[in-house]
């Protein structure tokens, strides 16, 4: 979970079915035959992983993730949401403290900025929120990433390797020369995406 100094919250709903790479691969990677250590390496490519999407601002295979405002603004940049697959619903608590889902007339989805976007659709206005709650008054669900592995650059699945590499060699956090690994890592996820703070109205 994240949360900027203005009153935006987002985390992750539900993580991504598959593995940008798997075991096998990393294994052919590292250079290992024998299957001792899969658990390890496995853990290892999960925490690659990770860091690559943070490093990059990125989801990278389907997942799910919920942002929260406290009030609408001119357009919401939605966070790891390069590329944005949809938006499954905007809802918000109305002036009278009850949940609403904001119909798709009022809305559309930017999926081509990175990151993606909800926009307000010409000639509407966004609907008044109920000023004395405390957060989270505008709620977005929406999905991020490529659909497959295959999709995902090879750049980005050379750098998760250079990583697993790293967390391989600095299995005690010792390892000086392990840093060269990572360091290759992050040359590999040079596509970073920014997210910015939305604009209020």
């Amino acid at each position: 979970m994240s949360r900027d100094e203005i009153g935006c919250t987002w985390t992750l709903v539900t993580g991504p079915a598959l593995s940008v790479i798997d075991v096998v691969e990393a294994k052919q990677h590292l250079r290992v035959t024998d299957n001792q250590n899969d658990g390890p390496i496995a853990q290892f490519v999960a925490a690659a992983t990770e860091e690559a999407e943070q490093y990059m601002g990125r989801g990278l295979l389907t997942q799910t993730w919920k942002l929260q405002l406290d009030w609408f603004p001119t357009e919401i940049p939605l966070p790891m949401a390069a590329p944005l697959q949809t938006v499954t619903s905007v809802k918000y608590y109305d002036e009278n403290g009850t949940q609403q889902t904001l119909a798709t007339t009022y809305y559309g989805t930017d999926t081509v900025s990175r990151p993606g976007k909800v926009v307000l659709k010409p000639d509407q206005s966004w609907p008044g929120v109920q000023s004395d709650r405390r957060n989270g008054r505008v709620e977005i669900v929406y999905v991020v990433g490529f659909t497959d592995p295959v999709l995902v650059p090879e750049r980005i699945k050379q750098g998760i390797r250079q990583y697993v590499a790293y967390l391989d060699l600095d299995r005690d956090g010792l390892e000086i020369q392990a840093a060269q690994a990572r360091q290759a890592a992050e040359r590999c996820w040079s596509d970073r995406v920014v997210w910015t703070p939305p604009v209020w109205c």
